[in-house]
């Protein structure tokens, strides 16, 4: 592999050899369509697509405006970060407020040059995240989660005030500290841990960014601390959070993850590589399970409507048993196992220990943007492979358990494991049909109850309204029986009052007279008064085919809101 130049901060290779440095500038060689980019204002960009320098940089700045968060928070991609762009995908490695993590992925159509384009995106062209982060194009991070992976290493060592019986267990989970803080109420164990996280402006470079042989892609690796993510004592009170890691002799010492990608220039797929360095003067490290985790692709029960990856599942060579709510449902191998006839539950339904490959689908194939596979090819301990429909923690999760104790563990100190692999695949071998969508007319279209017409939207003040619905319609029988997204464009007058309920949002079933998703919506959720801003529903219409289907907005008399639009988008799958 050879090492890439340095380039406006954002790091360089380790060690003293750059014989193979590229030029980092805004073109490089006319060879290679610009392979280091620095556009003003934009994060650094590796660009191993073939296309020229505008297109790859016309769709970074398209990738970033459809995520919907706010310039002026730094939450969002920011001149700190990086991006990669081969043939088949764009990747935003957030180094701001994260070590190194994939925070966007983009699926890309392959195709060469100025035509090269997204493969996933909504009927307007907003590029749609594969990943959980600012999938619905509103600027949100999951509630349960740090960003779009989860990496937990439970400890089975005893801190004073933990549970009787947690030693060799698990006592707490430690973890990379990052910046987005945990809202789930599910999991107030993880919450615990908010205060001191790190914030949005703090940057962690790489330790090295190497090429791949033949220009066949990047490899990238960054290394962080392992510490006290989550507090198991039962109060939940953040004691010792953000600490090294506690050895069984009541010592805390620094332990280290090692966290990289190998990304390709023209490949399917990309790989997540992770190691634990148990620094020199340490005593054995070990652990009681594994580095727990995997990828967060979607929000669930409420999945994005185009990424309904729990629909159709498929383990690779041989038949998994799942436990859905107490029923036991057999995956047969090599095959489409259709799931989506099975209610949510409240539990986690979850496979583990597979030891093959499992993809996860909306469809019953690898439909290009709708599904993808889940592998670990490290050099050993590889059996731990699975899925999550994660009810707790609130999102769709790709991945299983690496490092495991008594396997890749433990490491003498100044030791290093082996670098473990967990690769995601994302099949393109059949096009999947492109979303469609429907605008309605606040006048022609759809229904009030409360408010005026004003302008091209609708409106309702504290002074002049009382609460109800101020929109709701159009009983459309022209949705389908797949999925759909409902996408009001708000604005409020006042950001900065008590952070009330203004208005709940939902998707109703007029014919069964089933409400199927909603929505509240507060205050402090919209960034600045009197402005445009973009709030979506994700709900599943199978079944419905033909049912008289509204989007709703029940107004709560606390603020005035103008609804500006509303779109709705539908997917067969």
């Amino acid at each position: 592999m050879a090492a890439l130049a340095a380039g406006c901060g954002h790091g360089g290779p380790t060690g003293s050899e750059d014989s193979g440095a590229l030029d980092d500038a805004h073109g490089g060689g006319a060879d290679d369509a610009g392979l280091e980019l620095d556009p003003p204002g934009l994060p650094h960009i590796h660009n191993y697509s073939g296309a020229p320098a505008e297109r790859v940089v016309a769709l970074v700045e398209r990738a970033i405006d459809g995520l919907g968060f706010d310039p002026a928070s730094g939450e969002g991609p920011n001149p700190g970060d990086r991006f990669f762009a081969g043939r088949r995908y764009l990747a935003w490695i957030d180094q701001t407020g994260f070590a190194g993590k994939m925070n966007g992925l983009w699926l890309l159509d392959g195709a060469a040059g100025d035509e090269l384009d997204f493969s996933l995106a909504d009927p307007d062209g907003r590029p749609v995240n594969f990943f959980i982060p600012g999938e619905d194009g509103d600027g949100r991070w999951a509630g349960g989660y740090k960003g779009a992976e989860h990496i937990e290493f439970p400890s089975g060592v005893p801190e004073p005030g933990d549970p009787t019986g947690c030693d060799g267990e698990v006592c707490n989970w430690y973890g990379v500290n990052e910046a987005p803080p945990i809202r789930n109420p599910k999991i107030p164990w993880w919450s615990s841990c908010n205060p001191g996280s790190p914030d949005f402006a703090d940057a962690t470079e790489p330790l090295t960014v190497e090429e791949l042989p033949d220009r066949a892609g990047l490899k990238l690796v960054y290394e962080a601390p392992l510490v006290k993510q989550a507090d198991g004592d039962g109060t939940y009170d953040g004691d010792a959070c953000h600490a090294d890691e506690l050895f069984p002799d009541g010592v805390r010492r620094p332990v280290f993850l090692r966290l990289g990608y190998e990304l390709l220039a023209d490949g399917d797929h990309f790989d997540r590589t992770m190691q634990i360095r148990n620094p020199a003067g340490n005593p054995s490290f070990t652990g009681t399970m594994s580095l727990i985790g995997g990828f967060v692709m979607t929000a669930w029960p409420d999945a994005h409507y185009l990424k309904r990856l729990h629909r159709t599942w498929r383990p690779e060579s041989a038949d998994v048993a799942l436990d859905w709510d107490g029923q036991e449902v057999t995956l047969a191998a090599g095959s489409w196992n259709d799931l989506s006839s099975m209610s949510p539950s409240t539990r986690d339904v979850l496979v583990a220990w597979i030891d093959q490959p499992i993809t996860l689908s909306a469809t019953d194939g690898y439909a290009e943007g709708r599904s993808a596979t889940l592998s670990h090819v490290g050099p050993s301990d590889n059996r731990d492979v699975g899925a999550c429909l994660c009810a707790v923690h609130g999102a769709i999760e790709m991945g299983g358990g690496l490092l495991h104790g008594g396997i890749s563990l433990p490491i003498d100190g100044g030791a290093t494991t082996i670098e473990a692999r967990r690769r995601l695949s994302l099949p393109s071998a059949v096009a999947a049909p492109r979303p469609t969508g429907r605008v309605y007319s606040m006048s022609g279209d759809l229904s009030h109850a409360i408010g005026r017409a004003d302008g091209d939207g609708w409106s309702a003040s504290t002074a002049d309204d009382q609460a109800g619905a101020l929109v709701y319609g159009p009983y459309a029988t022209d949705w389908g029986g797949g999925s759909a997204q409902a996408v009001f464009a708000l604005q409020i007058d006042d950001v900065g009052a008590d952070d009330r309920v203004v208005a709940t949002i939902d998707i109703n079933d007029a014919t069964a007279d089933r409400v199927l998703a909603a929505r509240e919506l507060r205050r402090r959720d919209f960034r600045r008064p009197l402005e445009s801003e973009r709030f979506a529903l994700d709900a599943d219409l199978a079944g419905r085919d033909g049912h008289r289907m509204e989007a709703r907005l029940w107004w709560k008399d606390v603020a005035f809101l103008r609804v500006e639009s509303l779109a709705v988008q539908t997917s067969e799958y």
